[in-house]
């Protein structure tokens, strides 16, 4: 089977462009496009992503090191999250091509979990967010855990507990669209399912899931990945 080629930098730039003209900014935010081609890219080609840094810091609002220290915190904590979506070695590499290309005045060294524990309250804050995204359909998720408590445990202890439910620098509905995003680029349909609905729960509308997910097909194809398993907004509205 022959390879399918790389996007040069000026095609993923275009991309880009592309992607960020189709999302939706005035229903879901004027930061959130970004969050969304970035977990595309975990999954489709994570050295890409220092272009799309490169691509960002060339906009007027990120002209200042303070406000490119601001936008690599957000991107970092959407690649932290989504090490609990797509495995360790891919967000890894992503923030590898940051590091690549950022200028030395511009890193930022907070530390977003220092001092993190696990205990009642991570606990309490993981199943919060659990209950946002599944309310009634929880329990047809996690029975599928019952002979398999390792599952249920990373899945509210780790994921949720430790990854998803810390808000603190992308909040509510971007961490779902990173989620989701995150998701649909693995072409996985029973989870893209669970967080299609998700998002409409968070406040996104129909029309709006629509057009995010056409910017990660967008991303898709730009880099061959295939992503016909997966379902749409209208096959899970019933749900909402």
């Amino acid at each position: 089977m022959p390879s399918f080629p790389e996007p040069t930098a000026e095609q993923a730039i275009a991309l880009f462009k592309a992607v960020e003209e189709k999302f939706p900014h005035s229903s879901v935010g004027q930061e959130a496009w970004y969050l969304v081609a970035l977990s595309a890219l975990v999954g489709a080609e994570p050295e890409h992503i220092g272009t799309l840094y490169t691509y960002l810091i060339n906009k007027p609002q990120f002209t200042s090191s303070d406000s490119r220290k601001a936008l690599v915190r957000r991107l970092r904590e959407a690649l932290v999250k989504n090490i609990s979506i797509q495995g360790v070695c891919k967000p890894i590499e992503g923030i590898i091509a940051i590091v690549k290309v950022e200028r030395p005045e511009d890193q930022d060294f907070s530390f977003s979990r220092e001092g993190w524990q696990t205990g009642p309250e991570n606990r309490a804050k993981g199943e919060a967010w659990l209950n946002t995204i599944y309310k009634q359909n929880l329990s047809t998720s996690t029975d599928n855990f019952k002979a398999h408590k390792d599952f249920d445990f990373i899945s509210r202890e780790i994921t949720y507990g430790f990854y998803l439910s810390d808000q603190s620098i992308i909040g509510p509905v971007e961490t779902e669209l990173t989620v989701l995003s995150g998701i649909m680029i693995q072409n996985l349909p029973l989870e893209t399912a669970w967080h299609l609905r998700g998002t409409r729960r968070v406040g996104v509308s129909s029309e709006d899931v629509e057009l995010v997910q056409q910017c990660v097909e967008m991303v898709g194809k730009a880099f061959g990945v295939r992503l016909h398993k997966l379902p749409r907004v209208v096959d899970i509205e019933h749900e909402v």
